[in-house]
């Protein structure tokens, strides 16, 4: 199908996969590339009235630290490259102040610097209610991984338990109505009063593995089904995706 797709298609569908994949808006593209917002959304707006040129293409890839002639590159090229990577995305974070738009395609999200608290000294319902601090999304991003807004959070990581999958101070997404544990994902945890990530498997049952990256420093732990209430082991949710701040 890709085939039948025009130049100046692929380069408009691969600048809005961009875009997407890494949480940036047309307003922060159109700082980064210097081209005026008007202008731009003329290009990769929602109708379309311009091409893109190749003086444009090589200021888009310029922004995204991408080699020339990335944007012409077929949607099978880059969806193989894609599917090399690991399961979940590792994206860099922009960032922007109170000032800045909220543009047509972005919505908020409640970020915590420190969920820890919501382990053991209440709900996180609470939590979510008495957080004023905000992260932009895309929608499209939301959308593609099927995740519902209100189950949307971000927190920033501690510690190096899962390195160097998770550093320290990343920022990592959080699916809240995703709960169900599939064998080697990460999800984020309370366990005995503790916020952490950690991969899970399931154990018969009802108990389960809880698995570090850093397994030299933190080695595994199993839980029964007793245990898993005794010591208040509590899935949070599914960590879909890991953030790693970068000044734009």
């Amino acid at each position: 199908m890709s085939g039948l797709l025009k130049n100046h298609e692929i380069r408009l569908l691969n600048t809005q996969r961009l875009l997407d994949e890494n949480n940036i808006s047309r307003s922060k593209l159109a700082e980064k590339t210097g081209i005026s917002y008007n202008l731009l959304s003329q290009y990769i707006g929602k109708n379309p009235t311009k091409k893109i040129g190749d003086d444009t293409a090589a200021k888009i890839e310029m922004a995204f630290n991408k080699p020339s002639g990335y944007l012409d590159q077929t949607p099978e090229l880059l969806s193989n490259e894609k599917s090399s990577s690991r399961s979940f995305d590792v994206i860099p974070v922009s960032v922007w102040d109170d000032s800045t738009p909220l543009d047509e395609d972005e919505v908020e999200i409640p970020f915590f610097k420190d969920f820890s608290f919501a382990c053991g000294s209440g709900s996180v319902g609470e939590a979510l209610e008495s957080e004023t601090r905000r992260l932009r999304m895309s929608k499209a991003t939301l959308r593609n991984k099927n995740i519902d807004k209100k189950n949307a959070i971000a927190t920033l990581s501690s510690g190096n338990s899962m390195s160097p999958t998770i550093k320290d101070g990343d920022t990592i997404h959080i699916d809240l109505g995703r709960k169900k544990i599939k064998d080697g994902k990460i999800f984020a945890i309370c366990h005995g009063d503790l916020f952490m990530a950690k991969r899970l498997y399931n154990l018969p049952f009802g108990g389960v593995r809880i698995v570090s990256d850093n397994e030299e420093e933190y080695p595994e732990i199993s839980l029964s089904a007793e245990e898993v209430i005794n010591q208040q082991f509590e899935i949070v949710g599914w960590i879909w995706q890991i953030s790693t701040m970068e000044t734009w």
